[in-house]
């Protein structure tokens, strides 16, 4: 009769420690692929937030324009210029009248109507171009104008967009006004940052003509976040609105979660920044 041997106590001893040592081997091994896999997903994350920070922003301030004109000295795009935020009238549309201007009423031509939304009373007001002189350029001007309705009309048998306003502009002959004259119509809007409920910093956009309060545009950021330089023709630092041809944008975001830099750094939240500038549009010469 054969007789079966089992393990020795040695032989199951021993390969419980080769066990564990694999078995601690693949541990370390998954863990580390993992905090590598989200440390990179964060960083992804992160450099996408700043990117689109760096586009968002500049295309959403160059149409701006800061030079006085002649025929409305509070003619200035940008009202409030600070480090870390910006109220300005920031441009929805352009479109061109249809007939001549009257005088409490624009009418557009709805098929030259071009903007991100149709025009909104509630929100939006207008710049209306006024060339004085058809000889000289000193006295063109983009005036500002109130819109108290916007309701379809007609222009003969073309579909029109009527703007009731009030005033329509003062110190200008309305009437002088012909078809074919180009309106813009812009909504007052402030960009800031600002912290949420949570203590995250957040790159916050308002309408400040349609209220609604904030709402975020970009974040996570650092407590500097959102930072502005106004610069002059000559690249310089100026507090003068209507001097400001140019601003200098930086964005520095913050991952979602803290993440390690290398296999043994401490947890920490990583931080990246982007700097561009955006050339505002100042076509209209005093």
């Amino acid at each position: 009769m054969t007789q079966r041997r089992g393990f020795t106590l040695i032989e199951v001893l021993l390969a419980l420690v080769i066990m564990g040592i694999v078995t601690g081997a693949l541990y370390r091994l998954l863990n580390t692929n993992q905090r590598l896999s989200l440390a990179q997903a964060e960083q992804v994350n992160l450099q996408s937030n700043v990117r689109t920070g760096s586009l968002v922003v500049p295309n959403e301030l160059r149409e701006l324009n800061t030079v006085l004109g002649s025929l409305d000295a509070t003619q200035n795009d940008i009202t409030v210029a600070n480090a870390d935020g910006i109220t300005y009238r920031a441009m929805r549309g352009l479109g061109f009248l249809c007939q001549n201007a009257g005088a409490n009423e624009l009418r557009l031509d709805a098929s030259t109507w071009s903007g991100s939304r149709a025009p909104d009373a509630s929100r939006d007001s207008l710049y209306l171009f006024v060339d004085g002189d058809p000889d000289e350029d000193a006295d063109d001007a983009w005036v500002g104008v109130a819109i108290t309705a916007v309701t379809n009309s007609t222009c003969g048998a073309a579909t029109a967009i009527r703007l009731s306003v009030a005033p329509v502009a003062p110190a200008v002959a309305i009437p002088a006004v012909p078809a074919g004259t180009p309106v813009r119509l812009y909504e007052l809007m402030r960009l800031d940052i600002d912290q949420d409920v949570a203590g995250e910093y957040w790159l916050m956009a308002e309408s400040v003509s349609g209220g609604g309060g904030p709402q975020r545009l970009l974040g996570p950021l650092t407590s500097n976040g959102f930072q502005l330089q106004y610069l002059n023709s000559a690249g310089n630092v100026t507090a003068t609105l209507n001097a400001i041809t140019s601003i200098r944008v930086t964005v520095r975001g913050l991952t979602d979660d803290a993440v390690r830099a290398s296999g043994t750094a401490p947890l920490a939240h990583v931080q990246e920044a982007l700097e561009t500038q955006v050339l505002l549009r100042n076509s209209i010469r005093p």
